[in-house]
């Protein structure tokens, strides 16, 4: 249900800035947004397993210790701003680290944030500091595995700014938190998220 909300809502920006293209890549930000970014990052995580208990009718339950990992940050905006003060977009926020599974095997995590958000700039043009936030949907995957199992999912937010330096150009800090879940067989996997991201960011409009 939250991945479908948020990809109407990122539908319906698309089409809104495409029938504002005449705005798009003319130096001023309102109009269509593209944007990357990437950079250094820490997630710190618990796990947690839970099992309903036949025996006594109740719920059988482990948490991890707390694990910190440092990794790369990716950063992915599209969306539109109907000023030069504002704009509202999709990002998709990735932590990617290394950590051990149960088999004592390293494999790579891709902790995401996908979310609706709104961004503030307090100068119309550059240079100008900026706030934003948003609040979507969290994942817990691993990507590059064969077969790939299936990311666990669930709600997630973000909070944090930047200043943009130079046009089209920013150095942005965030800070997010996730609760990416699973259920199979009666058996519930949760992640327990927060990441601090540090990226340097282009954003083209």
């Amino acid at each position: 249900m939250i991945k479908r909300c948020v990809i109407c809502v990122l539908a319906g920006i698309i089409l809104l800035s495409l029938a504002s293209s005449a705005h798009a890549w003319d130096g001023q930000r309102q109009g269509f947004l593209l944007g990357f970014g990437i950079g250094p990052g820490f997630t710190s995580y618990t796990q947690t397993v839970a099992a309903s208990d036949p025996s006594w009718g109740g719920t059988v339950s482990f948490e991890s210790d707390r694990e910190n990992k440092a990794g790369v940050m990716t950063d992915f905006k599209i969306g539109y701003a109907p000023e030069n003060s504002w704009a509202i977009y999709y990002t998709s926020k990735v932590s990617w680290f290394v950590m051990k599974n149960a088999l004592g095997d390293n494999v790579t995590i891709a902790n995401g944030l996908g979310a609706v958000a709104a961004c503030y700039w307090f100068q119309p043009q550059y240079p100008s500091p900026f706030v934003a936030g948003g609040v979507g949907f969290s994942t817990w995957s691993v990507p590059f595995e064969d077969p790939a199992p299936d990311s666990w999912i669930g709600p997630g937010f973000f909070a944090g700014g930047g200043y943009e330096f130079s046009r089209n150009i920013s150095v942005e800090g965030y800070l997010s938190l996730g609760s990416p879940r699973d259920t199979e067989s009666g058996i519930e996997v949760k992640s327990d998220t927060f990441s601090f991201m540090v990226t340097l960011n282009w954003l083209g409009y």
